[in-house]
């Protein structure tokens, strides 16, 4: 035998000897979580529409909106349209679609209507864009109604949108809602779609992609009559068949087109359609609410039988799509296509020549056609099969053909697809009520304790739906999480569950999760848990930055896509919380500045005071030294006298006596003695003295005079400092922005956990008052 290799061993990761491994991990998870949490709400802040007139600036910056009816987005339309074929009349030329203009951007290869933001996997370009009238010899909106085989899917990856309009189409009450105007003269169309609880109104004009390029595109052609060209026309670029993306069976019908493009419209691009789930595309045509339903867990058949019945009622309450399963290596299965989406158009139970009675379903591949032999049932009931007698064909109103369209036995249907979409539609007889809100969602899933409470007064059946935005109108910024939505319900006050609603890994309709449940009067709380997990897309704030100049035409209309979406009641305006919390920190600022002037003013006036006091202690001290050095010199002068005096007494004392009668004799006779050399130093010197001291007390007065208008100065000063303080405050948040601009990812490449999920509950019922709040979490 052969020795085994030895396992490499595995060098440990160095450790801390101090730190408690409880302290570690603690540690780990700190720093695994985003020290700010949030979620961009606006790709736009507000500052971007500064110079924006209110009444043009989209409804994200405004009044945050509410959720719209139908009537009032039908009204919308309506108005829409006619406002455009006034425009039409005035100017003499048909409409043209300055928001989604295909023709422009299809010959300057910008391709901004045909692409998304970050488009990777679409390279598809169609050959010509022209309009109806050039396309069609006699172009009509509808021939002999909506039809589901009227249905071709073309060169985009739809499939499961067209699947679902082959749902509705035979129902004339529900294509009519859809369809709401249009003036087929000036070319302009108008549309309702159904997106995130609310309808939305549009209108689009008439260019279409063709598929092949206008004559003489590829290379220079001499045609100088023109009849190469016409040929070319003729048969390359009329009809139907000549359309780059979805088509009607009939060459002249224009009706699915035109809805195709303006769906794609609403969703910024015709890439935005690629890829989804019948059940999605049903919702958004009607606004119902569709669940999915695993084949191999039906409970009873005879109940999901009962509803199948519905599927082609003008009156019915559900409509159905099918799905088969996926595999990467294998294309079909007994004929039917994996990883597509398929219609139910009718059940019926019939009795064969045999008195068997017999389920059968009739289905629709979208392509209306098979391709290589794939895309049609092999099986039981396919076309040309043994079970069909003229009899049977008769019953059934069936004609074999290449259509994509046949039957099949119910229990055939089961076992060939994985998942059925049942969505549930509504009438006036329903009331629905919904709120939003913003839920960060822990990197450990549980149950949030942000809850929605359903309050009902009548009992009856309630439709409870727990959804998040639909990300395909702004897929490139969804985020670098995926939402998968669950809830349960219970009574006001109890722990006891009555229903719940889980998401399936198996359903591509990540974007709701719902139950049906009868409810009795009273209140509910249906208790969201969401699970976030990391998707491939870089965080939105990275494709900002990278498409502001790659692509920034494309970036302002996806980027105004996200702000719609998110600008519902209820949803945490981070952009607004953010731009409250500068201007906090702005008036902190200022208020901390004004009290650091003020501050420094009373420093200054004390300072000033204590200049002064000290002046004014100088002052006193030289008038004492002043004092002082007068008393001592007087007293020295005095000394000085006195012994002057005492000399010349002395050495004169006879001649005094001699002249005493001579003194007496002048004095008496009024003369007065001289003054002494002495007396007359001392007297100027006390002058001299007092000129001085005048001198030094204009100085004080006039210094005086000058101090409050040094003051002033200081005033003025301030006044200036304070009208500055806006502009260095917002230098200041400049050079901050600058300085924190990298991402705060950890040492090993992870971004910070920031999970937030925008969600919103609708409930439809019977009841007329039924209403829902939403109760937020203390924390």
């Amino acid at each position: 035998m052969s020795e085994e290799a030895e396992p490499t061993p595995i060098t440990p990761a160095k450790r801390s000897a101090k730190e408690h491994p409880q302290a570690l991990i603690s540690k780990f998870w700190q720093k695994f979580h985003h020290k700010n949490p949030g979620k961009i709400t606006s790709i736009f802040p507000r500052d971007l529409y500064k110079t924006v007139a209110p009444n043009l600036a989209p409804p994200s910056i405004g009044v945050r909106n509410a959720a719209q009816s139908y009537e009032i987005a039908r009204s919308k339309c309506l108005e829409m349209v006619r406002k455009a074929v006034a425009r039409c009349e005035s100017t003499n030329s048909k409409f043209i679609d300055q928001e989604f203009e295909i023709e422009s951007d299809h010959y300057t290869w910008t391709h901004h209507c045909l692409r998304g933001l970050k488009s990777d996997d679409f390279y598809y370009v169609p050959g010509s864009v022209h309009r109806v009238s050039w396309i069609f010899d006699n172009p009509q909106f509808t021939v002999d109604g909506f039809s589901g085989s009227d249905i071709k899917q073309g060169y985009l990856g739809n499939c499961w949108w067209l699947a679902a309009i082959g749902n509705i189409a035979h129902r004339k009450d529900l294509m009519k809602k859809i369809c709401v105007a249009r003036d087929e003269e000036c070319g302009i169309y108008g549309f309702v779609f159904f997106k995130d609880g609310e309808w939305i109104p549009t209108i689009i004009d008439d260019n279409l992609y063709l598929e092949e390029k206008d004559y003489g595109k590829d290379e220079e052609v001499y045609d100088v009559t023109g009849k190469k060209a016409k040929q070319w026309k003729k048969n390359k670029q009329t009809g139907s068949e000549a359309l780059a993306f979805a088509s009607c069976a009939d060459e002249n019908e224009t009706w699915l087109p035109l809805l195709e493009k303006a769906f794609a419209k609403v969703h910024g691009d015709y890439e935005a359609l690629i890829g989804g789930c019948v059940g999605g595309g049903v919702e958004d045509m009607t606004g119902g609410v569709s669940s999915m339903i695993l084949t191999t867990s039906i409970l009873r058949k005879e109940k999901l039988w009962r509803e199948l019945l519905q599927a082609d009622q003008d009156d019915g309450e559900f409509v159905f799509g099918l799905s088969p399963s996926y595999s990467p290596w294998v294309g079909d299965q007994n004929g039917i296509v994996l990883g597509h989406a398929y219609s139910i158009i009718r059940a019926v139970e019939i009795t064969d020549e045999k008195e068997n009675k017999i389920k059968l379903v009739k289905i629709r591949n979208p392509w209306g056609e098979t391709s290589r032999g794939e895309g049609e049932w092999h099986g039981p009931w396919s076309d040309g099969s043994k079970e069909w007698t003229g009899e049977m064909l008769k019953k059934l109103r069936h004609e074999f053909g290449d259509d994509g369209v046949w039957w099949m036995t119910l229990d055939d249907m089961l076992q060939n697809f994985q998942r059925i979409y049942r969505t549930r539609l509504f009438d006036a007889r329903w009331t629905v009520a919904q709120q939003w809100t913003s839920l960060p969602i822990s990197w450990v899933a549980g149950y949030h304790k942000t809850k929605f409470v359903i309050t009902v007064q009548e009992e009856g059946l309630a439709v409870i739906v727990l959804s998040k935005l639909d990300e395909r109108y702004f897929s490139t910024l969804a985020g670098p999480y995926d939402f998968a939505m669950n809830f349960i319900i219970l009574p006001s006050g109890s722990d006891e569950p009555i229903g719940e609603a889980h998401y399936s890994k198996l359903d591509s309709n990540d974007r709701s999760a719902s139950c049906e449940i009868f409810l009795q009067p009273g209140k509910y709380d249906v208790i969201p848990r969401v699970v976030a997990e990391h998707s491939a897309l870089p965080p939105v704030e990275d494709i900002v930055k990278e498409y502001s100049t790659a692509n920034p035409l494309k970036l302002q209309q996806k980027g105004l896509l996200y702000d719609i979406a998110h600008a519902k009641v209820g949803v945490l305006d981070e952009d607004e919380v953010y731009s409250k919390k500068q201007q906090e920190e702005k008036e902190k600022a200022k208020a901390k500045k004004k009290k650091e002037k003020a501050e420094d003013a009373e420093k200054n006036q004390m300072r000033q005071a204590m200049e002064q006091m000290t002046s004014a202690m100088a002052a006193m001290q030289v008038e004492l030294d002043k004092e002082k050095s007068k008393e001592e010199e007087e007293k020295k002068d005095k000394e000085k006298t006195k012994e002057g005096e005492k000399k010349s007494g002395n050495a004169s004392k006879d001649e005094k006596k001699e002249g005493d009668s001579d003194s007496k004799a002048t004095l008496s006779s009024g003369e007065k003695a001289a003054p002494s050399a002495a007396d007359n130093e001392g007297g100027k010197k006390k002058e001299k003295e007092e000129k001085e001291e005048e001198k030094e007390k204009k100085e004080e007065e006039d210094k005086e005079e000058e101090e409050p208008s040094k003051e002033e100065e200081q005033d003025k000063d301030e006044e200036k400092e304070d009208e500055d303080d806006d502009e260095d405050e917002d230098e200041d948040e400049d050079d901050s922005d600058d300085s924190d601009d990298s991402d705060d990812d950890d040492n090993e490449g992870r971004l910070p956990w920031n999970a937030v999920c925008v969600a919103g509950l609708r409930v439809y019922s019977e009841d007329k008052n039924i209403s829902v709040e939403v109760v937020q979490s203390e924390e």
